[in-house]
């Protein structure tokens, strides 16, 4: 609503007078006013009569509301009281020189300090304060403006109409400052909202709906409020706040007023506000699935389509939830199954046939860790594909622990186990990328190298045998050498052949290294 009241200022009765008829609209005989206020200025400046302005030319005024002030101490007093009352004063007229009390730049300055936006016009015949020193009581210049009294009447109506629209316009302008940051807020704490609801098991959908309400209370600055979700079957799950917290379905339906607003908004699937209660369907398409209610102390500011937006973002976490529990249902169903069927494969696996396959599925050594005698047959036959493929030449590393049966009599199972661990972890070591090592079978282990000529083969293998020669063995608290017997077979990418073949050539080449008494390498024949 537009403010347009104006406080005059003037310890003339008849100038006060003058304002009221000339802003109140109370045209009267306009020569009486011209009398008054040129009977003043005469007194003031000992103008003679001809000099006084003449017929005013402003053939209809507006109305203001007006009130006036016959010195500066009340005048300040009358701003204080409407403020008190919730009112603020929009525009004020002061003359300058008034005996007998404060001034009219003193009177200005105390106002200011009570209410700063008011806006004000310095109108008086004489006063020895220059115009610079009474604009160093406003924040801006065009806070306020200065003319000379006597003054016609279109002088005062336009200069009460331009301030008390500027005043106004200013305050529409700060409102629609206040509600953008209003709606900058709302969006802020719609993103709020939804990262912290993701972090809500999207199953608990009580915890779910109470967390939506509660940020759609504090998006809003209120305390009161509920969300109800239809269930189906005439069935409604509700989760109340503030005055609302408890409250049934069945309850709600005898509050007319809350109720009423809650099927209108349903009806008309949009948000409805209401002075100081607001509806916000929550709905999919035209499917109204439910809706959020708040009551708060004073009228609705938000806009509208901010409402949606959050009843929209809700929505689509209510409709997570209700898909998770779905699902949450389905996995507990598929659960229960996989249960009984692993229950009935675990009776089914005491049989020879499934005892061979759960084997043919075991691709580790359990003691070393390393792949197994089944892992190599799988990955050596790639391997070899891949380098017929590719026309690499590849080697097959056969080695085997030297005098490993003394070890275990001298020392005991557990320290040739711990034998055959460590020698794993050197062999690994010797791995590059594409390689591959594996535990053969007993102290017997593999190293597959790809992409290798016989030379470079032959250097690696004589790298590994020097380096458990010189590795010191763990027996038992007793510091134990051991060595290592090697056979190496090298395939060129022309060869055809398979891979029991070259596991063979490797072998037999590492019968020739025991042969040779042990602790050697022999490189078999190239293919």
């Amino acid at each position: 609503m537009k403010n347009t009241t104006i406080l005059c200022v003037d310890d003339e009765p008849g100038v006060l007078e003058a304002y009221r008829k000339i802003l109140q609209n109370d045209r009267g005989e306009e020569s009486d006013v011209k009398n008054r206020l040129s009977a003043r200025r005469r007194r003031v400046s000992g103008e003679k009569e001809s000099e006084l302005t003449g017929p005013d030319s402003c053939s209809e005024a507006p109305c203001f509301n007006v009130l006036t002030a016959s010195s500066g101490e009340e005048a300040v007093d009358i701003v204080r009281r409407e403020l008190d009352l919730g009112r603020q004063i929009a525009v004020g007229f002061f003359d300058m020189l008034m005996p007998g009390g404060i001034d009219g730049q003193e009177t200005i300055a105390r106002i200011r300090e009570l209410d700063n936006q008011i806006l004000c016009a310095v109108v008086t015949a004489y006063t020895d304060r220059s115009t610079m020193q009474i604009g160093k009581v406003f924040d801006r210049q065009e806070d306020w403006l200065y003319f000379n009294k006597p003054f016609t009447m279109g002088e005062l109506s336009q200069s009460a109409l331009h301030l008390v629209s500027a005043w106004n316009r200013r305050r529409n302008e700060e409102a629609l400052v206040s509600r953008l940051e209003m709606m900058q807020n709302s969006l802020m704490g719609i993103l709020d909202f939804v990262h912290d609801l993701n972090k809500i098991p999207p199953m608990i959908l009580d915890h779910l709906l109470e967390g939506t309400l509660c940020h759609f209370l504090r998006l809003l600055d209120a305390e009161d409020g509920f969300v109800r979700l239809n269930d189906g079957e005439q069935k409604a799950t509700m989760i109340g706040a503030g005055r609302f917290k408890g409250i049934s379905a069945d309850k709600l339906i005898n509050m007319s007023s809350q109720w009423g607003l809650v099927e209108d908004a349903v009806m008309v699937r949009k948000p409805i506000v209401v002075e100081h209660m607001a509806a916000i369907p929550l709905q999919v398409g035209t499917l109204v699935q439910g809706v959020l209610f708040v009551q708060q102390e004073g009228p609705f500011l938000q806009d509208p389509k901010l409402l949606e937006m959050f009843a929209s973002q809700a929505v689509n976490m209510i409709q997570n939830s209700q898909i998770y529990q779905e699902l949450h249902s389905t996995n507990i169903y598929l659960s229960t199954t996989l249960d009984e069927l692993q229950q009935t494969a675990g009776r089914l696996s005491r049989s020879e046939e499934l005892r061979e396959q759960y084997e043919k599925l075991t691709y580790y050594d359990v003691l070393t860790g390393l792949p197994n005698r089944r892992y190599l047959e799988v990955f050596f036959k790639q391997l070899l594909s891949r380098s017929f493929r590719q026309r690499n030449s590849m080697a097959c590393l056969m080695m085997d622990l030297d005098h490993f049966k003394m070890i275990n009599d001298s020392y005991g199972h557990p320290v040739g186990d711990r034998f055959l661990r460590e020698l794993g972890g050197i062999l690994n070591e010797y791995r590059r990328g594409h390689d591959f090592v594996c535990r053969y079978g007993g102290e017997e282990f593999t190293l597959l190298l790809e992409n290798i000529s016989a030379e470079d083969a032959l250097i690696i293998g004589e790298r590994i045998r020097r380096t458990v020669e010189a590795y010191t063995f763990n027996g038992d608290g007793q510091p134990v050498k051991a060595t290592i017997s090697m056979g190496i077979a090298v395939l060129k990418p022309t060869a055809v052949t398979t891979t029991a073949e070259i596991i063979e050539k490797a072998d037999q080449a590492l019968y020739e290294a025991k042969k040779k008494g042990r602790n050697c390498c022999v490189l078999a024949a190239e293919q």
